[in-house]
């Protein structure tokens, strides 16, 4: 796949300084690249308008007249599912930055180690999407690769999250659950959602909704009986998507 990459940074030192990780990182790697570079905040916004289509976004956070967690929050707002990486010279944004979905943050000046280990997070990020397919890291050790259509729903255990497949098999893994959703939705928009605290659900799989439940193979799920009106709706939205 090529993959584009956009870099946003208001001093040109550190702009050239990014390229050139960028291009480190990718010269043993069999993905094509097409980098973009912009000085100016404004300039990335107007590029972002026009093509739109950025697989990573490499964000200096604080530069003239715009905050880059300003910018990553309206590109949210336009379902950009670009892989966010912040860069600054400082930790004190990176709360406002995970709030929109970053896949990294980076502080200056970085080495091409942790360079390299947030872009080995994103990579993975990308290829999983383009894929249709999720990797577990098991409890006790060891990963499994799952089709994200075959998995049915999540429960959560404590640390541990419960993954229940359509071959009736349930896998562990330690991974966060809000990290798996949003794994999730970056690969199926809308696919998967919450019915309740401790759970995330395949609504593909579901053959039946009551005021306090969702049953998928059997299986019984708790609904949040505050939820129930708007769980109805938005899955009879999604099927009816689904059957355009």
């Amino acid at each position: 796949m090529m993959v584009r990459i956009a870099i946003c940074d208001d001093l040109r030192e550190q702009l050239e300084l990014i390229r050139k990780a960028v291009q480190l990182y990718f010269q043993d790697k069999r993905e094509p690249i097409e980098v973009f570079t912009y000085e100016n905040a404004m300039d990335f916004v107007d590029a972002f308008e026009k093509k739109g289509n950025f697989d990573i976004v490499l964000l200096d956070i604080c530069m003239p007249g715009l905050l880059g967690t300003d910018i990553a929050a309206e590109m949210r707002k336009q379902k950009s599912r670009a892989e966010i990486v912040f860069l600054s010279t400082s930790e004190e944004f990176a709360v406002e930055a995970f709030a929109v979905r970053a896949a990294h943050y980076l502080v200056k000046p970085f080495t091409q180690e942790a360079f390299a280990q947030a872009m080995d997070r994103v990579m993975d990020s990308l290829r999983q999407r383009h894929s249709g397919k999720m990797v577990f890291r098991l409890v006790g050790g060891g990963i499994q690769v799952e089709e994200i259509n075959a998995i049915l729903y999540i429960e959560s255990e404590g640390h541990i999250q419960k993954v229940y497949t359509a071959d009736h098999s349930v896998l562990e893994t330690r991974q966060p659950l809000a990290a798996i959703l949003d794994m999730l939705e970056s690969m199926a928009p809308g696919q998967f959602v919450s019915p309740g605290k401790g759970y995330v659900v395949n609504q593909s799989a579901i053959r039946l909704i009551k005021s306090d439940y969702i049953e998928i193979q059997g299986h019984k799920i708790p609904l949040a009986k505050r939820k129930y009106r708007q769980f109805q709706e938005s899955y009879l939205k999604f099927i009816f998507g689904q059957d355009a």
